[in-house]
């Protein structure tokens, strides 16, 4: 278990908690890497919170192991299935923050919208791409619609600043849509990036979500940088 999980509960509400995951925390639990997910991470620390057993803690949705930032775990069953019903059906406006590689390009757009036609590969544990004109739905077939906005939140000689929010929620959507765009997310090699990062992970930062509470009431979190290095603080300060 991380020493610093109760420090990393952003928020407890009605039947979930928020939660700031770190890189290499994975959301999906398995035999191999129970050690290691959010529910095993942030069980003590929310049992003792909450001053009962939570044994069926889970994910309500999925953070790429090497992403950080902020993840919402159901409390029980029942919240489980009703907030998992929710983030299905994009009833959550979440944004990320990204840094990426500077594309070739002379001038740099202050912001855009990436829309695609995706299909993940398990196999490959890889998303691929192609255009989409929207002149049609694919609907649940394999290929299926991907689009996010991003905004330009800063800039250097080498890296982009972005705040990107996606509209659909595929896997993979935010670092392959980037890296088609010729932004790829910083350290991610598996989708173009030139070198991996020292301390393991991508650039990329799960910074807030807001939902619907299952009583309605509307919920907003922000979850803070995890120990940034001078390049996440520069971002930090670019948007200030």
């Amino acid at each position: 278990m991380s020493d610093d999980a109760k420090d990393r509960v952003l928020l407890i509400g009605g039947g979930f908690a928020a939660v700031n995951k770190r890189v290499g925390e994975v959301c999906e639990e398995t035999d191999e890497n129970r050690d290691w997910s959010v529910s095993a991470v942030f069980r003590p620390a929310l049992e003792t919170a909450v001053g009962h057993r939570l044994p069926d803690l889970g994910a309500v949705h999925r953070l790429d192991r090497p992403v950080s930032g902020c993840v919402i775990l159901a409390l029980d069953k029942a919240s489980l299935s009703g907030l998992s019903e929710r983030f299905a059906a994009r009833e959550a406006r979440k944004v990320y923050w990204a840094v990426v590689e500077r594309p070739s390009a002379v001038s740099i757009m202050r912001e855009g919208r990436l829309d695609h036609l995706l299909r993940f590969d398990p196999t490959r544990q890889k998303a691929q791409l192609r255009d989409w004109d929207g002149a049609s739905d694919p609907g649940a077939g394999p290929w299926r619609t991907a689009s996010l906005r991003w905004r330009l939140r800063g800039e250097g000689d080498r890296y982009l600043f972005l705040e990107v929010e996606p509209l659909t929620g595929r896997a993979h959507q935010i670092r392959a849509q980037l890296a088609a765009a010729g932004m790829p997310i910083k350290g991610d090699l598996k989708y173009g990036a030139r070198r991996s990062e020292r301390a393991g992970g991508i650039r990329l930062h799960a910074r807030s979500l807001s939902f619907d509470g299952l009583a309605g009431e509307p919920v907003s979190v922000e979850a803070p940088l995890i120990d940034p290095d001078p390049l996440w603080l520069a971002f930090e300060e670019a948007g200030r």
